[in-house]
């Protein structure tokens, strides 16, 4: 069994074949997908399709990169929808601090607004985090109940034990099957694999077979194969336990 942990698969990139799509991720294994949202507007659109595909689990929130487009009556309206949806986390939420255009008290405003609804709803947080890690990690410490995953993560090793030590899991995609990736290679193998999760972040960030092509769930298997690899473990065993470590956080 596999879990993708981290896939927009509401996007319209998969409007037209999305049955398809699902039916070659059942093929390799696949058994959940968690489904995270980006803005307000797209919600309904995410809850559409994770009830009618029942392998899908959604997941609300307000990403950093439209940070510009969010209102704060979003975050009224977050925590609304999550009472009433009792989706599997909150997210896609976090910072961004690698594009120098976005307001970054701002997003750190929505960012901890978040971490509030999920604190009290005792849900995980999904989190993006570019060129932000020592403030996520400074956020999450006033949250010590909390967990959730840091999703393509792309911190050093140091911070990816903080986290780990924090309760949270460190998530890896399609970055790490990139030969150049070599400071991620090192520390995909030396972090206990019982807080690693796999994800595509699809249709995002394909790895390098299919570099330049639409992602999607099906090439996880190329991010599992590199993180086997890596490890000098099996292909079963990083699924295995990846997958539980999915379902524990979760709770799928």
């Amino acid at each position: 069994m596999i879990v993708d942990s981290h896939c927009h698969l509401d996007f319209e990139d998969f409007d037209d074949d999305r049955d398809q799509v699902l039916a070659s991720a059942k093929s390799i294994g696949i058994e959940h997908i968690v489904v995270p949202a980006i803005s307000s507007a797209t919600w309904p659109r995410l809850k559409k399709v994770c009830d009618h595909y029942l392998e899908c689990h959604a997941a609300y929130g307000l990403h950093p990169y439209y940070i510009d487009k969010h209102c704060h009556s979003d975050l009224d309206k977050l925590d609304q929808w999550i009472k009433r949806e009792q989706p599997v986390a909150v997210g896609e939420c976090g910072l961004d601090f690698f594009l120098k255009d976005l307001d970054k008290n701002k997003q750190q405003e929505f960012f901890e607004a978040q971490l509030d609804i999920a604190n009290e709803n005792q849900l995980p947080v999904v989190i993006h985090s570019r060129k932000a890690t020592e403030q996520v990690i400074l956020c999450l410490k006033k949250y010590p109940s909390l967990t959730g995953m840091i999703h393509s993560y792309s911190g050093s090793l140091e911070q990816a034990r903080q986290l780990i030590d924090m309760g949270f899991y460190i998530s890896f995609g399609g970055a790490i099957t990139y030969d150049r990736a070599s400071k991620l290679h090192s520390i995909a193998a030396k972090l206990p694999l019982e807080k690693l999760l796999v994800e595509t972040d699809a249709p995002d960030q394909p790895g390098l077979k299919h570099h330049g092509q639409r992602n999607q769930p099906y090439y996880i298997f190329d991010v599992i194969e590199t993180l086997a690899r890596l490890r000098n473990d099996t292909v079963e065993n990083i699924s295995h336990i990846t997958s539980s470590n999915a379902i524990a956080l979760f709770s799928l």
